[in-house]
Parts: structure tokens; C-alpha cells; sequence
């Protein structure tokens, strides 16, 4: 046996249906808002990620680039002491006597 129930159209109903529209649409509103937000929230922290990785990847590739300068560093200044050095004997008058004595006799 099939129960069969009736709608009953008066005002009431349609005030509660008229509600139920508005508190659907106030819910579909805010569904879409969430979803925009998120995807704007989401597009930011890749943007960010993908700056965050392009960054470290230039810090490393800078420390590699200093690195390298300062043992060119290192080795022009090692070679500056060494030709100092040499001048210094070049001018010292027995350093010299002794480099033309063992050139010459």
C-alpha cells in the first residue's frame, strides 16, 4: 500500500520553500567563495614555493661562483708575497753577488 502525502501550497510552505532557495543560493555563494579563495590561497604558495627553490638554486650557484674567487683570491695574493719578495732580493746587493757568482764563475 502506497502512502501518498500531499503538499500543501499555503503561505507558510512557501515562505519555508522561498528560504530554503535563499539559504541554498547563500550556500552555493559561499561554496564559491571558498573555492576562489583557496585557489588564489593555493596559486600564491606555489608562486612562493617555486621563488623559494629559484632562490636557493641562485644561493648555491653564487657560493660555488665565491668560492672559486677566493682561491683565485688566495693564489694572487700568494703570488704578490712571492714577487715581493723576489724584489727584495733583487734588491739586496748580496743576493745579487751570490746569483752572479753562481751564474758566471
Amino acid at each position: 500500500m502506497k502512502n501518498k502525502v500531499e503538499h500543501i501550497e499555503n503561505q507558510y510552505t512557501s515562505q519555508e520553500n522561498k528560504k530554503k532557495q535563499r539559504q541554498k543560493m547563500k550556500m552555493r555563494v559561499v561554496r564559491r567563495r571558498i573555492t576562489v579563495f583557496a585557489g588564489v590561497l593555493l596559486a600564491i604558495i606555489v608562486v612562493l614555493s617555486i621563488l623559494l627553490v629559484v632562490q636557493k638554486h641562485r644561493n648555491d650557484i653564487d657560493a660555488q661562483e665565491r668560492k672559486a674567487k677566493e682561491a683565485q683570491f688566495q693564489k694572487q695574493q700568494n703570488e704578490e708575497i712571492a714577487l715581493k719578495e723576489k724584489l727584495n732580493n733583487l734588491n739586496d746587493k748580496d743576493y745579487i753577488e751570490k746569483i752572479a757568482r753562481d751564474d758566471y764563475y
